[in-house]
């Protein structure tokens, strides 16, 4: 077994726990309950922020390891587009959150732009990994309806 074949065994397994992440914490946040009225809320808030991180990090997985080639009879066949989808995906989401750190002074100065930035770059994440999902799975349903398999040199 070759290196190649070895990562490629990775690409679900890895997909999968990223996926896991996410769902674990969009559920978690989904079904937190509100703080008490007593309370300021502080721990409430740092558990948002705990979930947030963890989906964050759980997405960046997921990107990656679809961004994987897969192994010798095993995995999904993404094209080598498809796969730069998911990369930039992973590159878009990692900037909406290193972004703002780097950029302070001109964040500092306009407010309104760490938003805007970092709504671009979520979505811009966003939806290039669901494009790249999307494109593979159109070409399925076309391999599967027509017989005709997806070509690999788009």
């Amino acid at each position: 077994m070759d290196l190649r074949s070895i990562l490629g065994s990775l690409q679900l397994p890895v997909a999968t726990v990223g996926t896991l992440l996410v769902v674990v914490a969009v559920g978690s946040v989904a079904t937190m309950p509100s703080p008490p009225p007593e309370s300021e809320g502080v721990v409430a808030g740092l558990a948002v922020l705990f979930m947030y991180v963890l989906a964050w990090v759980g997405f960046l997985v997921t990107s990656l390891g679809l961004a994987i080639p897969p192994g010798d009879g095993y995995g999904v066949t993404f094209t080598r587009y498809q796969r730069g989808l998911f990369v930039l995906a992973a590159v878009a989401g990692l900037l909406s959150a290193v972004g703002p750190f780097v950029a302070f002074g001109l964040v500092y100065s306009n407010p309104s732009l760490m938003t805007t930035a970092w709504l671009a770059l979520a979505s811009v994440a966003v939806l290039s990994l669901a494009a790249g999902l999307v494109w593979r799975g159109v070409q399925a349903v076309r391999a599967w309806r027509f017989g005709a398999g997806p070509s690999v040199s788009d």
